[in-house]
């Protein structure tokens, strides 16, 4: 295997006086059998290049369709979000009634109350009606 000096169309010829210009490459000059050898080799990783390249295309495009896949499904709500938010309501309403029963109650006790008192002086202590649980103290 020779060396020699890659030329440029622009610079002339070296002659012996001259010294190497450091811009220039050393080029390896192959002939013969060692070059139908390298030019194989060339082809072989060219070729092994381009299907790499085309591999990692393809694995690209598989994870992008993955990752919208993913995306669209998260947006739509599912059947068990549907069925969550049913039983939330449902806890909700029930939560509601069990209230509503409470009160309907406690006004019965206190207009019952009322009607017993309505023949006495007129002022009623509702210190004894009012249950502990609401937070409500009197003013002393």
């Amino acid at each position: 295997m020779a060396w020699f000096r890659r030329r440029t169309p622009d610079t002339p010829a070296p002659t012996e006086s001259d010294a190497p210009a450091p811009s220039r490459e050393l080029v390896p000059m192959v002939s013969g059998q060692s070059l139908e050898r390298t030019e194989r080799a060339l082809k072989m990783l060219a070729t092994q290049s381009a299907q790499l390249h085309g591999h990692v295309v393809q694995l690209e495009h598989r994870v992008d369709a993955l990752s919208d896949a993913l995306l669209d499904r998260m947006d739509v709500p599912s059947n068990g979000d549907l069925l969550e938010a049913r039983m939330h309501s449902a806890r909700v309403a029930a939560e509601l009634s069990r209230l509503e029963v409470n009160l309907a109650a406690r006004l019965d006790a206190v207009r019952d109350e009322l009607r017993a008192v309505q023949g006495q002086d007129g002022a009623i202590d509702l210190r004894e009606l009012t249950p502990n649980d609401t937070g409500w103290t009197p003013a002393r």
